[in-house]
């Protein structure tokens, strides 16, 4: 006689509630899973878990009386065996990781769950991992390790600033570049927290370095700003507080945008700009060239400088037809008085190519990869 599957007992927490008739009907399909109660608050939710003892808890991460990581704190303590999946919208930043720390097993975002949601119950109730949503593919930020990659002046091969660059350094993978992680976590709203960590290395590293390394004009330090960041309301009182913190010029920190960027609220963004000038910051204009826009937006925006997309690069010298675009965009933001600098740099003669055609600035695994901090240190302290 073939033994009995055994059943998970499920709570349900959510004030939306279509979406939580919505999660009881798909969990009541199954017949491993019994939906034992649903509240429409933390504080019911709790209640009810004590009485319940339930396997499974799956709560909203925006609940009215409570904010979720401390109901989950709750949950854990009423019912320690407790297994909690978080239901959560991506547009949350740092929804994720609160979840994590506060003992959550598994996160769903709502604009795919409700198919992905049973699922989660089931192997969750098993012990087992939640494929993309499980919690332990976050990093967590002692894991995060800055990089700096180093930007050249061509005619001298001197150093001018750095690129702000992160890796992950995996408990078990070792170290992964952005690649690995990062589209996943502006994927779960979490990009504006990493990119605030970022400038709260770089910034400050860019303070160090220039007292310890000085020099005319001074070293800069370019740090990325996503399509996130520009939704944060706060970015600009971070940027600015973090610059006046590490006693640096404002104008040797380059704020990085991409030309996708500047595909949504020109509005908006042009007023942000606007903002980040009056800190006395520069800015830089990603990836030039990759967009049908691209000259327009020189034109509306206030961009110090043009970071030549790779594209470019890759073809120079042997391609005639670069080599008169690369020229014309040099001397158009001469023109402008904006700088250019060349990115994916790799063979000298795309060195040389460009420093004849009048780019002053280049970046590239010619002159150095993407370096920990005691590197570029080390060749600072070389020139």
């Amino acid at each position: 006689m073939p033994s009995e599957v055994p059943v998970i007992r499920v709570v349900v927490i959510d004030d939306h509630e279509m979406i939580l008739q919505s999660v009881v009907r798909l969990l009541r399909d199954d017949p491993q899973i019994v939906v034992v109660g649903t509240a429409l608050n933390a504080l019911q939710g709790i209640e009810l878990t004590r009485h319940e003892f339930p396997d499974v808890v799956i709560i909203d991460y925006s609940l009215p009386d409570m904010d979720a990581p401390d109901a989950i704190k709750i949950l854990h303590e009423v019912c320690p065996e407790v297994k909690i999946v978080t239901l959560c919208g991506s547009e949350r930043p740092g929804a994720l990781l609160a979840s994590m720390r506060a003992g959550s097993s598994a996160w769903v975002t709502k604009t795919r769950a409700i198919q992905e949601l049973r699922d989660a119950v089931l192997r969750v109730a098993a012990g087992l991992p939640v494929t993309i949503h499980e919690l332990e593919l976050l990093p967590t930020f002692d894991q995060l390790v800055p990089y700096y990659q180093p930007i050249v002046a061509l005619e001298s091969g001197r150093i001018t600033g750095f690129e702000a660059l992160i890796r992950w350094r995996h408990p078990e993978r070792g170290l992964l570049g952005p690649e690995a992680f990062l589209p996943f976590m502006e994927e779960i709203g979490f990009i504006v927290e990493i990119d605030r960590w970022v400038r709260e290395q770089a910034i400050p590293q860019l303070g160090d370095w220039q007292q310890h390394f000085p020099r005319t004009p001074n070293i800069s330090m370019h740090v990325n700003l996503s399509a996130s960041d520009f939704l944060d309301p706060a970015i600009v009182h971070s940027i600015s507080e973090i610059v006046k913190d590490s006693n640096i010029d404002p104008a040797d920190l380059v704020l990085e945008v991409t030309e996708l960027i500047l595909l949504g609220d020109n509005a908006h963004t042009l007023d942000l700009f606007t903002q980040f000038k009056s800190l006395g910051v520069t800015l830089a204009l990603d990836d030039f060239g990759t967009a049908f826009s691209s000259l327009s937006y020189v034109r509306r925006f206030p961009f110090d400088h043009l970071k030549l997309d790779i594209s470019f690069t890759s073809e120079l010298p042997h391609s005639t037809r670069s080599m008169l675009l690369v020229e014309e965009i040099c001397h158009l933001a001469t023109s402008m008085k904006m700088g250019v600098i060349a990115e994916g740099i790799e063979r000298q003669e795309q060195a040389d190519a460009l420093r004849g055609i009048g780019c002053r600035y280049g970046q590239g695994y010619l002159f150095a990869r993407p370096l920990p901090a005691k590197d570029c240190e080390r060749l600072l302290a070389a020139e």
